[in-house]
């Protein structure tokens, strides 16, 4: 998800998403009211139910919009170059966007990480499956320029791929707080980056 809401073009749309954020990291889902969210975009609360249908909506659009711009962020990172455990650190910075900071520091992150609905999304559940194409793909390509390796790995650049997402999406299950959430992200990337260099 993102704090930076401005995809939309309807600067209201921007106004709402924004707030939501707000609230949702404040007083986490199921305590956040849609009256909570029209009182800090400015609007009513019949105002609000012309653009979203109730709080779930909103969230799934946050949801949509943060992995419509991870894949984006990730494209720009992987065709940088540099040590692999590097780049795969700024890739997971990039899925991460400037949201998870607040998403993980918030005392309701329990509750905001474990609604599955958004990220079932057909439409997040492409971007992910984009992004580790993207990341099958840089490993494909470093591979064919001799800088990475599957040597030993067993696996295809697709399975390695998988499995950094999967990791990845992992610790942020087990993290304690935002600085144990990157601390673990950095031993992530070390150890992929480690076995993926030649």
């Amino acid at each position: 998800m993102t704090t930076e809401v401005d995809t939309p073009a309807d600067p209201k749309e921007a106004a709402i998403l924004r707030a939501a954020f707000e609230c949702f990291a404040r007083y986490g889902l199921r305590r956040t009211s849609m009256a909570d969210i029209a009182k800090l975009a400015g609007m009513s609360r019949p105002a609000l139910y012309l653009h979203y249908a109730g709080k779930d909506d909103i969230f799934n659009a946050l949801v949509r919009i943060h992995f419509e711009r991870s894949e984006k962020a990730v494209e720009r990172v992987l065709v940088r170059s540099g040590p692999a455990a590097e780049v795969l650190l700024d890739a997971f910075h990039a899925i991460d966007g400037d949201a998870m900071e607040a998403m993980l520091n918030s005392p309701h992150a329990d509750e905001m990480l474990s609604s599955d609905t958004p990220f079932t999304q057909p439409c997040v559940e492409a971007a992910h499956a984009r992004i580790t194409h993207h990341l099958a793909e840089w490993i494909r390509k470093g591979v064919a320029e001799g800088r990475l390796t599957l040597d030993g790995l067993n696996a295809t650049a697709d399975e390695i791929a998988a499995l950094v997402m999967a990791t990845k999406f992992g610790i942020k299950a087990n993290a304690r707080d935002f600085a144990d959430y990157r601390a673990a992200q950095a031993r992530v990337a070390a150890v992929f980056g480690k076995a993926l260099t030649r």
